[in-house]
């Protein structure tokens, strides 16, 4: 093997030009192969970093078909099922302003039940954390995040015991979160949960971990029943409700698995196409080199060892390819998880680890050994029959090698047709995606969050002014044309936002128990105008519409179709609820088009807008309408806010139009990289095509002469080797619209206002594809054109 090492590096050295045109086209691919495992790896492999993670679970409620949270009581309901949950914990997230020692600052909190650690199995590092007799009390206590607690308090371990103020009040720290935990993500503080919105207010999402031999199944089952039990004990709140059983990863990337299996096979595309590239290159590299096989295997080398000389040879090749792909992959790396801004905890990370690396590798070998075993096998079978004699000479690789190379660049050229069609199709439904309308203008505004202390603005009487003072100094802002505030804003991602049932005065009971949970959107007056959404009915919001004038509402236009078909909203009513509970009714005094609040994709949301003068609304969004971007900006409005009150920071600053474009970021990050993938695919297929073509020109240069010496046209020659390279081009172009018309079936659910068989980007992507690669037949015909009869002729046996 060392003998067989040190004559593959000789080889290298006596074709570098060869060598490195191996190595890159390798590196590209199996680089592109790395980065698709790192990221698939971090989310759907690598095992989360709690005990038994397969048996963590989130319980969902659904209502036709629209999400919601949990209640207090199911949640109790839900712990009493010890033969199917070993644990079931509750929480929410939520946010507090952090003042004291150091500058004021926004940290998210999860508001918890005392067992969520438990059910997770993460210990406390420090502390001994919160009672079970304390859950949805209220306490000032608090647990640090481990990663919040080394930045803002330098990791002290006395912190136990110690008070710090959130929003105004005095907390006691009762322990720090062992490190790892990160649940859920982006969390700095834990608070005990309280019983602010009683046993029926949906406020809570659930983590449980399912007893020992409990399925999936069984425990979906058991949830069904539950489901039916609740229907019928509370009709007015769980009727038509249903609870789903979903496993804690696929709750956190089920929306994401479809694209990274289709980014998966599509680097798989790319990596096939450089093997048949290299296997080509190998081909006509063996091809060039009979003569010496020939005359080592009439020295006494057998076969098999010829065989494992040009293996060897071919493995290095791919060994260096794949070190120098992982190099592209940590490169390319940082720059593709920038464009993925999802909410992921800290330990799904994308890093090159011992599973990366061993991928690599595998792969590595996987696409040597398919690069090099066929050429190898060839090339010494043939070089055992030939004579020593013979072999000095320069001979053609005959018909059969012909024939396989062109078959090769006909797959060539089919894989990257299927890839560039997908390519196409993902584009297209990006594109159609953008033009989608959300139903407000995204251009020119500005949004940042700002949480005003619920202990000292614990009442809409004391919000009122806080709002009213906010908006008179942004609005002073040079530059700054319009500003409203709304605690929902639409596509912010909240998660924390409490999804409520309403009643019509006029339902029946079925109608009731019909009704859609609502997007509830406490708006300042002026938010419509700000936002650029029309009203197509009614009036907007006032500064009358306030505490102590009649109650009011405004509904979007799907929530006024549902709850009175066919009839005219205005001046209807409605309350928030179901019909026995002691909320007061409000009068609908407008109808706005509707938004998309949630996501880009599907139906507009059960919208219902209220006043922020009449409504609680402790934490809100602020929109700018301006021109004007960057730090600057960012200052200013932070300048303003602070003037209201010192100790009240402002964060989640971002343009409303890169909220509108991280929306579905999912097809936007699978579309560039699936294009990525694509024109690298084009290119590889070009080099392949050209490959195979020079290669012919060059085995049929005494044929070229000899047809030129007797009277052909070099417009003859010309045409000849075109026609060569062209039914190669068609073979692969008909076995790729077949192969992309399978692919469009594949992915047509993740396609967006295209079709899967769309006919105007298959016939582009073959449009370009047959041209590139017509263009890479076309430069071989021409030197093949331009040979000279004489020089031929002597060169040529």
């Amino acid at each position: 093997m060392t003998h067989d090492l040190r004559l593959a590096f000789r080889q290298l050295r006596r074709r570098p030009g060869f060598a490195l045109l191996v190595i890159a086209t390798l590196a590209l691919a199996l680089g592109a192969n790395a980065v698709v495992f790192i990221v698939c790896h971090a989310l759907l492999l690598r095992p989360l970093p709690y005990p038994e993670p397969e048996r963590l679970v989130r319980i969902q409620a659904l209502k036709a078909g629209e999400p919601a949270h949990l209640a207090q009581r199911e949640i109790e309901l839900f712990r009493l099922q010890e033969h199917v949950f070993r644990d079931v914990a509750a929480y929410y997230l939520s946010q507090y302003n952090i003042t004291g020692d150091g500058r004021p600052e926004a940290v998210p909190c999860a508001i918890l039940t005392h067992d969520l650690f438990r059910v997770l199995g993460v210990p406390l590092l420090h502390g001994e954390g919160f009672p079970a007799a304390d859950d949805f009390r209220r306490q000032y206590r608090v647990v640090l995040e481990h990663n919040f607690w080394q930045r803002r308090f330098g990791g002290d371990p006395d912190i136990v015991g110690q008070s710090v103020l959130l929003d105004g009040g005095s907390y006691s720290v009762e322990g720090v979160l062992a490190p790892g935990a990160d649940f859920p993500a982006g969390v700095g503080l834990y608070r005990q949960v309280t019983e602010y919105y009683g046993l029926a207010g949906r406020r809570h999402s659930s983590l449980a971990r399912l007893a020992p031999t409990v399925t999936l199944a069984r425990a979906q089952k058991e949830l069904d029943r539950l489901s039916r039990e609740l229907q019928d004990r509370y009709p007015a709140t769980n009727a038509g409700l249903h609870f789903e059983v979903v496993p804690l990863r696929e709750s956190l990337v089920g929306a994401v698995r479809p694209h990274l299996v289709m980014l998966a096979g599509a680097v798989a595309f790319v990596l096939l196409i450089a093997v048949v590239n290299v296997l080509n290159l190998q081909i006509s590299r063996t091809t060039e080199r009979r003569g010496e096989l020939a005359v080592r295997s009439a020295l006494g080398a057998g076969r098999g060892r010829l065989a494992r000389q040009l293996l060897v040879e071919c493995l290095v090749l791919a060994g260096f390819g794949g070190l120098a792909g992982l190099i592209v992959s940590a490169f390319a790396m940082p720059a593709l998880a920038a464009q993925i801004r999802s909410q992921l905890p800290a330990w799904m990370s994308f890093e090159l680890d011992g599973a990366v690396i061993g991928f690599a590798a595998l792969t590595t070998l996987v696409a040597g050994l398919a690069a090099g075993l066929v050429p190898a096998v060839q090339a010494a079978r043939r070089a055992g029959m030939a004579s020593a004699a013979s072999g000095g000479s320069r001979a053609t690789s005959g018909t059969s090698v012909r024939r396989l190379r062109g078959f090769l660049a006909a797959g060539e050229v089919a894989l990257a047709l299927i890839l560039l069609t997908g390519a196409g199709l993902m584009v297209r439904s990006f594109v159609a995606l953008q033009r989608t309308d959300p139903g407000f203008e995204a251009e020119a505004r500005w949004t940042f969050r700002s949480d005003p202390p619920y202990w000292s603005y614990n009442t809409t009487e004391q919000l009122i002014p806080f709002y009213e003072q906010a908006l008179e100094r942004l609005l002073a802002i040079p530059g700054v044309e319009g500003a409203a505030a709304n605690q929902n804003l639409p596509l912010a991602g909240l998660d924390e936002n409490t999804l409520r049932v309403v009643t019509a005065v006029g339902q029946s009971a079925p109608e009731q128990e019909a009704n859609p949970f609502v997007n509830i959107q406490p708006i300042s007056a002026g938010w419509f105008e700000v936002m650029g959404i029309p009203l197509v009915a009614g009036r907007p919001f006032e500064s009358a519409d306030r505490l102590g004038a009649v109650p009011v509402a405004i509904v979007g236009q799907r929530l006024a179709e549902r709850l009175w078909p066919g009839a005219d909203p205005l001046g209807k009513q409605l309350k928030l609820g179901p019909p026995e509970s002691s909320n007061e009714y409000r009068t609908v005094v407008g109808v706005a088009r509707d938004v998309r609040s949630e996501r880009l994709l599907g139906d507009s949301s059960f919208d219902l807008y209220l006043p922020h003068l009449q409504f609680f609304a402790g934490d809100s969004y602020f929109v700018l309408r301006t021109r004007r971007t960057g730090a600057a900006l960012g200052r200013e409005v932070a300048a303003a806010v602070r003037e209201v009150d010192p100790d009240l920071p402002i964060f989640d600053l971002a343009p409303m139009s890169r909220r509108v474009a991280d929306a579905e970021w999912e097809r936007r990050v699978s579309g560039g990289v699936l294009v990525a993938f694509g024109v690298l695919g084009l290119i590889l297929a070009a080099v392949g095509v050209y490959g195979v073509m020079a290669q012919t020109v060059l085995q049929r240069t005494r044929e070229m002469g000899i047809r030129l010496a007797f009277g052909a046209r070099r417009r003859d020659v010309l045409l000849s080797v075109l026609s060569e390279g062209a039914r190669w081009l068609a073979l692969g172009a008909v076995a790729g619209v077949a192969g992309a018309l399978l692919l469009g079936r594949g992915i047509g659910a993740l396609l967006w206002g295209v079709e899967s068989g769309d006919p105007v980007t298959l016939l582009t992507v073959s449009a370009v594809l047959m041209a590139v690669a017509l263009f890479a037949c076309l430069v071989p015909a021409l030197r093949a054109a331009r040979v000279d009869p004489m020089t031929a002729l002597r060169s040529a046996d």
